[in-house]
């Protein structure tokens, strides 16, 4: 597992802080597993059919593109994407496109395709964390909510500043 430090306090530190620890995972069937059950029980994707979505988290895990937040042994927390072009993410955002991907030499950009937390600045910290590891790529969401009568929000922010520090983790 790579450890994503995203703070000054370093990684044994952030393990013993009882702060959840962001990290992510090796594309192996367990990680699949702890990140399929974790998304099963989380809505909206309590009802998503299960072929196409599974098919999205293991090539997340599989290519890097995943971030999970961690207490202890328990994941509390993900956060996938995809890359892409800003071309192809801004048809997307206006619900003019397909968010497709693009090989990783081609992409200025990334989609957060999947974002799951039951606490906010747990939230907070991933999508933090999924910025930090694409950096000078435009970051773009869609959020459609579940109750009646609240659109659905896009999203876009220019990932310029932000720089990557990965450190694997004890």
């Amino acid at each position: 597992m790579k450890e994503v430090e995203l703070s000054l306090i370093s990684s044994h530190q952030a393990a013993n802080s009882g702060r959840p620890v962001i990290l992510q995972l090796h594309g192996s069937y367990e990680a699949f597993g702890i990140v399929f059950d974790y998304l099963s029980r989380t809505d909206p994707f309590t009802r998503f059919e299960v072929g196409h979505f599974s098919s999205i988290i293991r090539q997340q895990l599989q290519k890097g593109h995943h971030l999970v937040a961690m207490e202890g042994q328990t994941l509390v927390g993900y956060i996938g994407w995809l890359i892409t072009t800003k071309e192809i993410g801004d048809l997307w955002q206006n619900d003019l496109g397909k968010l497709t991907p693009v090989a990783e030499g081609n992409s200025d950009a990334a989609a957060l395709t999947v974002v799951a937390s039951r606490d906010r600045s747990i939230l907070s910290r991933l999508i933090r964390g999924a910025r930090t590891l694409n950096p000078g790529k435009k970051v773009y969401f869609k959020r459609e909510y579940e109750r009646e009568g609240k659109s659905t929000r896009k999203s876009s922010v220019a990932n310029m500043a932000l720089k990557s520090t990965v450190v694997e983790s004890t």
